[in-house]
């Protein structure tokens, strides 16, 4: 063993370990999204072009008093590819300008300038788009960045059914369910139907609201207009029932509410994308009426939401609950400056499976909501397998921005609409 120790430490001795410090430089920024919005199955899908941001790199330890320095407005942007409705052969090269936010700031977002002899740029799936950027700073530093991506294909997503074993304590308010029987219950085995729900709404609501299109398109969208248009087609709009106690809650293998089935393509992330159009949307706070007679009176037991020992007013479409598997699930809530709970909106996860089955876990909110099945470029899929999160500092995402950061990707949207109820 002796023998073994001293050879290790001559080895380790009369090696040279290496020792190489990486140079930073700086870098442009660069991330752009092409969206293609289906309206249904049919290859009926409209353009959607997001905001180009530009910026500069900085390093860890920066004098930057203020991340805002960091944009870049006058750097020089195009993109190349096919962008007319009338031939699909046709590329074009388009220029992209800079344009203010709503609060009149410049904050390195681009825009395309459409061409006078095109009404709309239209894009198209399996074709690829280049993206330039060029920037020359006040020391005659110049950043020069491109990247491609290639559209996916379009997405037929439907909805599927299926039978689901269904297996609960026999007091539904037990969450250690591994404790029933310790607790004189008994175990309910059931065989659940997942129903069929409507994913081609959608279609059937820009038929008579296009404008509902560029609301969700908005990145500030009125979310009060929507749900005023939506309640007017409740009719096409499935309900399903959020529950907080038995075998629809626990995990990824709770019972779904509905089920979806798309072309999966093994080579792009897709992803399930759950917004809530009303998660703001204040009351009072769920009480035990105990006289029964649809009042509260001081005294009887409610839910604390703001947990300041009023009962008051609060955000109740939030998907509330204190147990301890909705915190291992969920995390900590949010708080507002009230101390009103909130959590992420919108919810989005990534699904590599199909058919998908959809469950609790997909929702942080009741009231109306807006489904997005979203399929996305290779390029966004390399990206992911990097860390684009921060949980390890020492990787960085797999960026296909030639030459800076960043990341140009394209992606095929199929929305369509829910409305979550509240049942306990």
């Amino acid at each position: 063993m002796k023998k073994i120790i001293l050879i290790l430490s001559l080895i380790l001795y009369n090696c040279d370990l290496p020792d190489t410090t990486a140079v930073y430089q700086d870098k442009l920024v660069v991330f752009a999204n092409l969206n293609m919005i289906q309206i249904d199955n049919n290859a009926h899908y409209l353009s959607d072009i997001k905001p180009i941001r530009v910026s500069m790199s900085s390093p860890i330890i920066s004098e930057v008093d203020n991340s805002n320095e960091l944009y870049i407005n006058d750097a020089n942007v195009t993109m190349e590819g096919n962008f007319d409705l009338n031939d699909s052969s046709s590329k074009i090269i388009i220029d992209f300008i800079s344009v203010q936010n709503e609060q009149g700031e410049y904050v390195g977002n681009y825009l395309p300038i459409i061409p006078q002899e095109l009404d709309f740029l239209h894009l198209y799936p399996n074709k690829k788009y280049i993206l330039n950027v060029n920037y020359t700073d006040e020391e005659n530093n110049i950043y020069e960045v491109n990247a491609y991506t290639i559209t996916p294909e379009l997405l037929e997503v439907t909805s599927v059914t299926d039978d689901w074993i269904c297996a609960e304590c026999s007091d539904p308010t037990i969450f250690g369910e591994t404790n029933c029987n310790n607790q004189g219950k008994q175990w309910l085995v059931t065989q659940e139907q997942i129903p069929l729900i409507n994913v081609d709404n959608f279609s059937e609501i820009f038929s008579t609201n296009e404008e509902i299109v560029q609301m969700i398109m908005d990145p500030n969208p009125s979310t009060n207009e929507i749900v005023d248009i939506l309640n007017s087609h409740s009719d096409i709009i499935d309900e399903i029932k959020l529950e907080r106690y038995g075998c629809k809650v626990g995990s990824f293998a709770s019972l779904p509410y509905f089920t979806i089935d798309f072309n999966y393509q093994s080579s792009s992330a897709t992803r399930v994308l759950s917004y809530a159009l009303e998660p703001n949307k204040m009351d009072d706070e769920p009480y035990q009426d105990e006289n029964e007679n649809e009042v509260y009176d001081d005294g009887e037991p409610f839910f604390d939401y703001n947990e300041n020992t009023f009962h008051d007013l609060t955000r109740i479409n939030t998907f509330y609950d204190t147990t301890t598997v909705f915190k291992l699930w969920k995390g900590p809530y949010l708080r507002d400056e009230f101390n009103n709970p909130y959590l992420t909106n919108p919810f989005i996860w990534n699904i590599n499976v199909s058919p998908s089955p959809i469950m609790w876990l997909y929702f942080n909110y009741y009231g109306k909501h807006l489904m997005m099945i979203q399929s996305s470029d290779e390029a966004y899929y390399d990206y992911l397998s990097g860390d684009p999160l921060g949980s390890n500092i020492y990787i960085l995402p797999d960026s296909n921005i030639d030459g800076g950061y960043g990341l140009f990707s394209s992606t095929t949207s199929k929305p369509f609409f829910i409305d979550v109820k509240k049942v306990d």
